[in-house]
């Protein structure tokens, strides 16, 4: 398993893409602020890139193998940057925008949720609720269309890994998840089973081990996650005006030129 991709995101960290000016993720920044986009792609992708740097500081540099723990791992990986590809797949800015605030109200939800485990009759974070009721008026936006539940992660994988083409997400995600809560079904795919048989009985005794081989496809289809993510991010932060792609993008329709300033579409 090479590393070094993954030790080059963790040394780049989150300050490596800057918003410019007329680029996507800066208008849609513009209609969510203070919640904006370009942050919580971040955030997600920081959170994936973390997770798969602990996965190579235990492999690579302490060179310990657990059975289990890869998994886990590698599970948030593709959780969060998949995540971050169902934001930014939308086919329009305004869909981009409203993902983003969706996934924020959830997590005011979830918030609540863990506060009712210490309160039962806990509501919501009133600040918080507060500033993001403010951000909805303010920019427009109406409650039917940021306060319905989220997909679920497995269906947010789903959809990126067919849009994305990103063979084999969706189960390796199952396959790690069973593997991080003890599930059984799994240990068959991502593990090996060192048997000892004393010759004598006709029980086989062993002990279950890793298998470095599911941990690197595992690793593979994480990473190329989190690679197309952030080519995503690093487009949807340029303006299409000044970085050239503009000229090399084929119009939809013959483009007549005529008097007066011209607004591309």
């Amino acid at each position: 398993m090479d590393f070094a991709e993954i030790g080059r995101w963790q040394d780049e960290g989150l300050n490596t893409v800057a918003v410019s000016s007329g680029s996507i993720l800066d208008g849609v920044d513009a209609v969510t602020e203070p919640y904006q986009v370009s942050h919580h792609i971040g955030y997600l992708l920081h959170t994936a890139v973390d997770h798969l740097h602990t996965l190579t500081m235990v492999m690579g540099q302490a060179g310990a193998q657990h059975t289990f723990a890869p998994y886990t791992l590698i599970r948030a990986a593709i959780e969060s940057a998949s995540t971050a590809l169902w934001i930014l797949q939308a086919e329009s800015p305004h869909e981009v925008a409203r993902r983003s605030l969706q996934l924020e109200y959830a997590d005011l939800n979830d918030l609540k949720r863990a506060n009712q485990s210490v309160d039962p009759a806990a509501g919501h974070d009133e600040v918080r609720l507060e500033v993001f009721a403010h951000c909805l008026s303010r920019h427009g936006w109406k409650d039917p269309e940021i306060k319905p539940r989220p997909p679920g992660p497995l269906k947010i994988i789903q959809e990126t890994s067919k849009h994305f083409d990103v063979f084999g997400a969706a189960v390796m995600w199952q396959m790690c998840s069973a593997a991080a809560h003890g599930r059984r079904w799994a240990r068959e795919y991502l593990t090996l089973f060192e048997a000892q048989d004393d010759g004598r009985s006709k029980v086989l005794s062993g002990r279950l081990v890793s298998d470095e081989s599911a941990i690197a496809m595992a690793l593979h289809i994480a990473c190329c996650i989190v690679r197309k993510a952030k080519t995503v991010q690093g487009a949807f932060s340029k303006n299409p005006l000044h970085s050239g792609t503009s000229f090399s993008r084929p119009a939809p329709e013959l483009q007549i030129v005529r008097p007066g300033l011209y607004l591309p579409r």
